[in-house]
C-alpha cells in the first residue's frame, strides 16, 4: 500500500491543485492531510476531495504534521508532498515512488528541476532542503521514534537527511521536471514571507548545528 502525507497550513488556495493529481493515481491507496492548525479556508478545501483529514486545534509545525500523518498511514511506503506544488503531474509522483517500491534504494528526494530558476538553485544547492520523499513505513517509524520531530518544524527534512546519513539509507536524488512551488513571500507578501522566511532558516540551523 501507498500513503500519501501532505502537512499544510493556510494552503487554501493551493492544496487542491495537489489533491486533484493525487486523485488521478490509481496506485496511490490513502491520501491524508494534516492541517496544522490553519486560520483560513485549508479544512474546507480539503473536505471536497475523499481522503483523510487531521485537523490540529492550532498551529504546532511541520514536524508534528509529519509525525502525526506517519502514525495513522496504513501503506508500508509512505509519501510526503508539499501542500503548495506548482506544475505536479502524476509522472512526477511515479518518478518519486517507484525507486522505493522496486527496492532501489531507501529514500527518494525530489529535486526540482526547470521549474523556476529561484527554486531550482536553492534545491541544487541544498537537496536536504526538499519536501517531496518517499521512504517505506518501517524506516519512518524508526525515525520518528528515534528523533524528537514535534519539535523540529521546518527542520524535519534535514534531520530526515542526517538520519539516512546515519543509518546508512540508500538515498536516490530524483529531477522533478518543470515543477516548482509557491514562495512565502508570494503567500504572505514580502515583509510577513520574508519573516516566515527567516523562522524556517531558524528551525533548519536547529537542526543543522
Amino acid at each position: 500500500m501507498i500513503s500519501v502525507i501532505i502537512p499544510a497550513y493556510n494552503e487554501e488556495k493551493n492544496i487542491k491543485n495537489v489533491l486533484n493529481v493525487l486523485k488521478k493515481i490509481n496506485i496511490i491507496d490513502e491520501i491524508i492531510v494534516v492541517n496544522d492548525g490553519s486560520t483560513d479556508n485549508t479544512e474546507k478545501e480539503v473536505l471536497l476531495f475523499d481522503v483523510k483529514l487531521v485537523n490540529f486545534d492550532k498551529n504546532l509545525g511541520k514536524g508534528a504534521a509529519v509525525k502525526r500523518g506517519i502514525q495513522i498511514a496504513k501503506g508500508d511506503v509512505l509519501v510526503l508532498l508539499d501542500a503548495d506544488l506548482v506544475g505536479f503531474t502524476p509522472n512526477h509522483f511515479s518518478k518519486l515512488v517507484k525507486p522505493v517500491l522496486e527496492n532501489n534504494c531507501d529514500m527518494t528526494v525530489g529535486v526540482f528541476s526547470s521549474g523556476r530558476k529561484r527554486t531550482d538553485l536553492a534545491q541544487k544547492i541544498a537537496p536536504f532542503l526538499s519536501g517531496q520523499r518517499a521512504l517505506k513505513k518501517d524506516l519512518f517509524l524508526e525515525f520518528i521514534n528515534d528523533k524528537d520531530i514535534d519539535i523540529l518544524k521546518y527542520g524535519i527534512e534535514i534531520a530526515l537527511t542526517k538520519y539516512a546519513k546515519e543509518k546508512n539509507l540508500r538515498v536516490q536524488h530524483v529531477q522533478l521536471e518543470n515543477m516548482t512551488h509557491i514562495m512565502k513571500e508570494e503567500k504572505l507578501g514580502f515583509i510577513k514571507g520574508f519573516r516566515a522566511r527567516l523562522r524556517m532558516y531558524k528551525d533548519i540551523l536547529k537542526v543543522w548545528m
